[in-house]
């Protein structure tokens, strides 16, 4: 995404994200002819495009038919569809994938220039990339930018100017080998917000953006002041969360030393290190709440919830730390654990937010409701359980 994203924009790639919308592929800007679209689907050549507060019928008219020229068919929207009605924006999109015919057959309308140079690396990179990913082009993108030093929105601007870096190769034969794209490049963006990582931390998902998704849509009436994230690993949710309420401070507590010194350069590098603190605490050891000056209003936690006879594929069990994926045969270990132990965490009216597998809301639901809280569930981007919301009930 270029350097300045409206927040519009920024909230619609959060939604459609990087992977999928009913199972079609999205890249976050494309050239195309002469220009740079929002949001492309290049499986039904789809452009997105958000149009600021109102329509310019004859700009975008104009540009609509160049691109129509070119193959693609455009979809617009304003700031105010995106900001106050995303379901219908997310609907109409979807609707429109599905009306689609399939994409163009050779030639395509705007084709690559041929021979030596980079677009014909990024196009044997793919190739070489299909058996990997299910985003080869992307992945070769991201890795050719980086050996050359700069982001994805400037490779594809000046992909005609420039020369294949002599680190490449050597990127793209670790990228074969499985290694994940954000620990070449030791970056991953999560919230719209860069984040440093490495084999030290989980890489944040998209998924679990929903944590901070539904922690905004709380404290719009009520922001925290005060927010735990248990099991920081790279302090993605915790740093988040404090992007949104400037006026919270936030502690992220975990048992890796290499993580939080990941989270400490994280803060630093976002300018959140004065309203963040950092903890070296196991919650498996005995008293590990008494350390934590709560009370606090918001608490996150993405524990290890991978059952250890789960098969990951290699890009995870090769590559993330296993102390923060397995939980025991049935994935919830460490849920007996955290669950129990809220209420001498969480504040009056406070709300914990934590994160489950796909197929665990059944198990950690009767957990919470046990302990005596009041329980919801909800799901990701592609549609599955992934949250638990969890309020006081009325005996706590």
């Amino acid at each position: 995404m270029r350097a300045n994203p409206t927040e519009p924009e920024k909230r619609l790639w959060r939604n459609i994200s990087n992977s999928q919308l009913n199972g079609f592929k999205f890249r976050r800007q494309a050239v195309i002819g002469h220009y740079i679209a929002d949001f492309l689907c290049p499986q039904k050549a789809l452009v997105i495009e958000i149009d600021g507060e109102t329509h310019q019928a004859e700009q975008d008219a104009r540009r609509d038919e160049e691109l129509r020229r070119l193959g693609y068919k455009t979809l617009r929207f304003t700031n105010a569809d995106v900001m106050h009605d995303m379901d219908a924006v997310l609907c109409s999109i979807s609707n429109h994938l599905q009306e689609a015919g399939p994409r163009w057959i050779n030639p395509h309308p705007n084709p690559s220039p041929e021979g030596e140079g980079l677009d014909r690396a990024l196009r044997q990179a793919a190739q070489a990339l299909e058996t990997v990913s299910e985003t080869p082009r992307l992945d070769a993108e991201l890795l050719l930018a980086h050996a050359l030093g700069m982001n994805r929105q400037d490779l594809l601007l000046n992909l005609p100017k420039l020369e294949i870096p002599d680190g490449f190769s050597a990127l793209l034969e670790r990228r074969k080998s499985h290694e994940p794209v954000a620990h070449i490049v030791g970056e991953r963006e999560f919230w719209s917000l860069p984040f440093q990582v490495s084999a030290d931390v989980l890489i944040p998902r998209p998924d679990s953006e929903i944590l901070i998704e539904t922690a905004v849509e709380i404290g719009t009436d009520r922001p925290p002041t005060h927010i735990l994230d248990l099991g920081t690993g790279s302090g993605a949710l915790l740093l988040a969360a404090l992007s949104e309420f400037p006026e919270a401070r936030g502690v992220g507590m975990d048992a890796s030393a290499a993580a939080l010194a990941m989270a400490h350069n994280n803060a630093d590098s976002l300018g959140l290190s004065d309203r963040a603190r950092f903890l070296l605490q196991d919650w498996t050891m005995a008293g590990w709440t008494q350390s934590l000056a709560g009370p606090f209003g918001l608490i996150l936690a993405n524990p290890p919830y991978v059952s250890t006879q789960a098969e990951l594929s290699r890009e995870v069990s090769e590559f993330e730390p296993h102390d923060a994926l397995f939980a025991g045969v049935q994935g919830m270990d460490d849920y007996h654990i955290i669950i129990p132990a809220l209420g001498e965490l969480l504040a009056d009216n406070g709300t914990a937010l934590i994160e489950i597998g796909f197929d665990q809301a059944g198990q950690v639901t009767k957990l919470a409701e046990k302990n005596g809280y009041i329980v919801e569930c909800k799901q990701d981007l592609g549609g599955n359980d992934r949250l638990l919301v969890l309020r006081q009930g009325p005996g706590l």
